[in-house]
C-alpha cells in the first residue's frame, strides 16, 4: 500500500484545498441557508400586513361608494387630495402602495356594460414600485369589479341589491383546519445548504483531486515508483482508492458541518430523511471524483483545472436548480438540465423534502435519482480510464 499511504499524505498537504473548497464553499451555503430561513408557527395565528391605499371617486355613485369602502376595509387607508400634485407626490414619496381613481360615471357605465355585454369601462390606477403589495391590491380591485360586472350580468336588479349581493359573497369562506404532520418536516434552511452542497461536491472534490494529487501522475515519481516492486495493476488500484477516498472525505466533511450547524433544527426530523439526503449528495459525489480523475489524467494545469472545476460546477448547480428553481425556468432549460447529474440529485432531495414522511415509495424515488446520479460517475470515470490507457500506449 505504498502508493495509497503517498496519496494519503499528499491529501493531508492539500489542506488549502480543503478550506477552499470545503469550509469556505460549505460555509456560503449556510449564509444563504439562513438568508431563507424557516418560519416555525406557534399556533397562534396570522397577522396580515395590509397595504398603504387611497381612492380619488370623482363619480359619485353608490356603486363607486361601494367600491370605496372595499378598498378601505382591504387596506390601511390614506386621505389624499384630489389634484394632479397630491397624485405626483403620493408617487414620489410612496405615500400610498396603490391609489385607485375611479372616473366619473364609472358606476352607471359598468352596470350597463354588464348587461350589454360591452366591455367593462376603465379604472386609473398608480402602483407603487417600491413592492408587490400594490400589485396585490390592484388584483383584488379588479376582482370585486369582475364579481359586480357578473352579478350585473345575470340579474336586472338595482345597484344596491347588487352591492349587498356581492357583500355577502366575498364574506363567505370555506372553512379551514390545520393538519399536523405525520413527521417533522427538513428545514428549508438545511435543504438549501444540501442544494448548495452540489458545488463543493462536484467542482470542489474536482480541483482536490486533480491538484492534491497531481505529484502521482509525475514521470519522475511513476519511474521510481516502477523501479519498486508496485505494479502497474497496483499502482492504478492504490490510486483509484485514493481518488475514491478523497471524494468520500470531502462528502463527509460537508454532511459533518451540516449536522453540527443544523443539529437542532434536525433534532425532530426523521434519520432516514437525512440519510436519504446523504445518499444522493454521496451519488454527486462520486460524480465529482469522476470528473477530479479525468482532470488528473488529462495533466491539466493547476490554472486550467481549477478554471474547469469552477465553470463546470456554476453551470451543474444553476441547471440543478440551486440558484434558481427549475420549476421556474422554460421547458427547454429543464431538458437540458435532465442531462446533468446535479439535476438528479436536488430531485432526489426536493422529494424528501416534499414527502409528509419517508416511505417506501419515497426512499424508492430517491434511490432511483441517486442511481441516475451514479450512472453519470460511471460514464465519466469509464471516459478517464479510457484516456489513461491511450496516454500509457503513447508513452509506450
Amino acid at each position: 500500500m505504498q502508493v495509497f499511504r503517498i496519496a494519503l499524505r499528499l491529501i493531508r498537504n492539500s489542506w488549502p484545498l480543503f478550506a477552499i473548497y470545503v469550509l469556505a464553499l460549505s460555509a456560503m451555503g449556510m449564509v444563504m441557508g439562513e438568508s431563507v430561513g424557516y418560519v416555525e408557527s406557534d399556533g397562534g395565528g396570522f397577522q396580515e400586513e395590509l397595504p398603504r391605499a387611497a381612492v380619488i371617486d370623482r363619480d359619485g355613485s353608490e356603486v363607486s361608494q361601494a367600491l370605496e369602502a372595499f378598498v378601505r376595509s382591504e387596506s390601511t387607508y390614506v386621505e389624499l387630495e384630489d389634484s394632479t400634485y397630491a397624485l405626483q407626490d403620493a408617487a414620489a414619496r410612496d405615500v400610498a402602495s396603490y391609489v385607485l381613481v375611479i372616473p366619473e360615471g364609472w358606476g352607471e357605465d359598468m352596470l350597463a356594460a354588464a348587461r350589454e355585454g360591452a366591455d367593462a369601462p376603465a379604472l386609473e390606477t398608480i402602483v407603487s414600485y417600491s413592492g408587490a403589495d400594490g400589485t396585490l391590491m390592484d388584483e383584488r380591485v379588479r376582482g370585486w369589479a369582475q364579481e359586480l360586472y357578473a352579478l350585473a350580468a345575470a340579474s336586472d336588479a338595482p345597484a344596491s341589491d347588487l352591492i349587498s349581493w356581492l357583500g355577502d359573497v366575498q364574506s363567505s369562506g370555506v372553512e379551514v383546519s390545520r393538519a399536523e404532520p405525520e413527521e417533522a418536516g427538513v428545514p428549508t434552511d438545511y435543504l438549501v445548504y444540501v442544494q448548495f452542497a452540489t458545488y463543493p461536491l462536484f467542482g470542489g472534490i474536482a480541483a482536490i483531486v486533480s491538484q492534491g494529487l497531481a505529484s502521482l501522475r509525475d514521470p519522475d515519481v511513476r519511474r521510481r515508483l516502477g523501479a519498486s516492486s508496485v505494479s502497474d495493476g497496483s499502482f492504478r488500484c492504490q490510486t483509484g482508492m485514493a481518488i475514491g477516498f478523497c471524494g468520500v472525505l470531502v462528502w463527509a466533511l460537508n454532511g459533518a458541518l451540516g449536522f453540527m450547524v443544523y443539529r437542532d433544527a434536525l433534532a425532530g426530523v426523521s434519520m432516514g430523511a437525512v440519510l436519504l439526503i446523504q445518499m444522493a449528495l454521496l451519488a454527486l459525489a462520486l460524480v465529482g471524483t469522476g470528473f477530479g480523475f479525468l482532470l488528473w489524467q488529462l495533466g491539466v494545469s493547476h490554472e486550467v483545472a481549477h478554471a474547469v472545476a469552477n465553470i463546470a460546477s456554476m453551470v451543474l448547480t444553476f441547471l440543478a436548480g440551486t440558484w434558481v428553481s427549475i420549476d421556474q425556468m422554460g421547458p427547454a432549460i429543464e431538458s437540458i438540465a435532465r442531462l446533468t447529474p446535479g439535476y438528479w440529485c436536488v430531485q432526489g432531495i426536493v422529494r424528501v423534502y416534499e414527502a409528509p414522511r419517508i416511505t417506501l415509495d419515497v426512499a424508492a424515488d430517491v434511490a432511483a435519482c441517486a442511481g441516475v446520479t451514479a450512472l453519470f460517475a460511471a460514464a465519466v470515470v469509464s471516459v478517464a480510464l479510457a484516456l489513461g490507457r491511450v496516454r500509457d500506449r503513447e508513452a509506450a
